[in-house]
């Protein structure tokens, strides 16, 4: 009975006071560990062992906690491991952000008294539908600074693709905004810095961070990765939302960086890049003397300058034939768009045991019917190609020349014997890549006589040149402001299409090429036939209101300038 009696009472056996301070203990810590993970990240703190730290302490407290005979005692080892860890941390981070952003101090507690935590509340705007890699849709971060961050590259990406940048490169330099360049039309320009502090309180290196990592997180790249190269992709649509009037674009994410700079590039991909031969910009005459090579067997060189569009143009030409009833291969070195119905082989030298012609021959021992070699970064590369039109592949060859003519040289030098590069040899083209002008405020003006006759145009007619406005012609309104042209975003032109120079090889010309005749005696031939040089091209869309006499001269003194450093021409590619 005594020993009944010794006892305690039903319901003493467990403390409902006491459980209720450990499970509140027990949650602080899980949720302080949460913390300071995201923290770390969102702050560039180095990750270093503080998560590992954080947790142990916590872990280890609440055991000595549970082993220990007394309760407060138990208690007081808990705070006193944890709490000391936990606040070393605190202290450690507060140095490195912004007063506003500091927890645990005056300031604190001022804005907890406000209501204001550590930010303000900040409510964001989907301006553009993201969809990562794996087609979802990626969530908006739940901290008020993060969501700012965010919304800065939903602005950012509705932006690029409102003027339709087809190229966007933020280059960021740790402490400094994130510098931000487009490419429209293929020039490029200056957008203003994103990522700036909205206060000289706030770190621009911990805004501008944010925006770097928010980009890696939809491109589902690795955020904590800052020197090694990486790529991702996602896709981005603007517009009403299932409506005729939205745009959805492809973007491929690359993300480099060295001792003090991080860069991003965008690659930007929409259906309206997707062009087919009709498209590009050929003259009629051109276009109907390339489908009337539609099926035939043999090379077509397609080439251009540096950034010309060479590969979206062999991409068109591939898509004049039926990929259902055809096997159609191309090898690339990078691949710039997916063509539908195509097997696209991405070259991989394997640490050097393979070289890009190698690879091409694998290819057609398959017996392909077409085959694109998109570069020909090698002698071998065009010879197999050359082989392979003789014995009835279609073949595209791209090569990077200055005009028609210097990529026949470079062909007929790589092959090395005049009567296999002439057997098969089914045309040769060359191009470059001029803006198209904005018919929406286009100026008008008339040409100087002597320039219609120095450009071989027809004379005799009251046709109109077309320019894009100069600045003292925008319009402005009732305070003076400039009214920019909604159409082409004030820069005159919108969009851009090809001025091609073509060489259709015939039978003549083929005699010539295997009898070893000079290139210019060939050149010669071809202009008897009525063949027109780039230029003349260039200048007949001019004379159509197409583009601008400006824009043909910034397209053709680049080529002299860039001419001089150009490599080898036998193993351009």
């Amino acid at each position: 009975m005594n020993l009944i009696a010794a006892l305690p009472p039903e319901g003493d056996y467990i403390s409902p006071f006491k459980l209720v301070v450990f499970v509140v203990c027990l949650f602080l810590w899980a949720h302080n560990s949460g913390w300071v993970q995201a923290d770390i990240k969102r702050i560039r703190i180095p990750p270093g062992s503080w998560v590992p730290l954080v947790f142990a302490s916590g872990a280890v407290g609440l055991f000595l906690w549970i082993i220990l005979p007394n309760f407060w005692i138990g208690l007081l080892a808990f705070a006193a491991l944890y709490g000391t860890c936990i606040l070393i941390y605190v202290f450690s981070r507060n140095k490195r952000v912004a007063p506003k952003d500091t927890v645990l101090t005056l300031a604190h507690l001022r804005r907890l008294g406000k209501g204001g935590g550590s930010a303000k509340t900040f409510e964001g705007q989907d301006r553009v539908r993201i969809k990562d890699a794996n087609g979802k849709s990626p969530p908006w971060p739940n901290e008020p600074d993060q969501r700012e961050s965010y919304q800065e590259v939903q602005d950012l990406l509705f932006d690029a693709i409102w003027r339709r940048c087809t190229d966007v490169r933020l280059d960021w330099t740790p402490g400094q905004p994130i510098n931000v360049f487009y490419r429209i039309d293929g020039v490029d320009r200056a957008r203003e810095p994103i990522g700036v502090a909205a206060s000289p309180e706030e770190s621009p290196e911990a805004r501008a961070g944010m925006i770097v990592a928010h980009f890696k997180r939809i491109g589902c790249l690795n955020i904590d990765e800052h020197r090694k190269p990486q790529i991702g992709k996602f896709k981005a649509t603007i517009g009403a939302g299932g409506k005729s009037g939205d745009k959805t674009v492809e973007v491929e994410i690359k993300s480099s960086g060295g001792s003090n700079l991080e860069r991003v590039l965008l690659r930007m991909t929409s259906e309206e890049q997707k062009l087919r031969l009709a498209d590009l910009g050929l003259t009629k005459d051109q276009l109907a003397k390339f489908e009337a090579l539609k099926d035939a067997k043999g090379v077509v060189i397609v080439s251009g300058a540096k950034a010309s569009g060479v590969t979206t143009s062999m991409y068109a030409m591939l898509k004049m034939h039926d990929a259902f009833l055809q096997n159609i291969h191309t090898l690339e070195i990078g691949k710039l768009m997916d063509v539908e119905n195509v097997t696209q082989h991405i070259f991989d030298s394997l640490g050097g045991t393979v070289t890009f012609g190698k690879r091409l021959r694998s290819i057609i021992r398959t017996d392909p019917d077409i085959v694109m070699a998109g570069d020909t970064p090698d002698v071998e590369t065009v010879q197999v190609a050359a082989t392979a039109g003789k014995q009835g592949k279609r073949v595209y060859l791209g090569m990077t020349a200055k005009d028609v003519m210097t990529a026949l040289g470079q062909y007929l030098q790589a092959v090395g014997d005049p009567a296999l590069a002439s057997v098969g040899l089914l045309a040769v083209t060359n191009q470059r890549l001029l803006r198209v002008l904005c018919t929406h405020c286009r100026k008008a003006y008339r040409p100087d006589p002597s320039l219609l006759k120095k450009g071989n145009l027809p004379q005799g007619e009251d046709r109109l040149f077309y320019r894009p406005p100069n600045p003292n012609e925008v319009e402005v309104d009732k305070k003076g402001n400039a009214l920019i042209c909604s159409v082409c975003q004030g820069s005159g032109y919108l969009g851009r299409t090809g001025a091609f120079e073509i060489l259709f090889v015939d039978d003549a010309v083929r005699k010539l090429i295997a009898a070893n005749t000079p290139l210019a005696n060939i050149k010669a031939e071809v202009r008897k036939k009525g063949m027109l040089f780039l230029q003349e091209v260039a200048l007949h869309k001019v004379y159509d209101g197409v583009t601008s006499i400006a824009e043909v001269l910034r397209v053709t003194k680049a080529d002299e300038a860039k001419a001089a450093a150009r490599p080898s021409p036998a193993t351009a590619g």
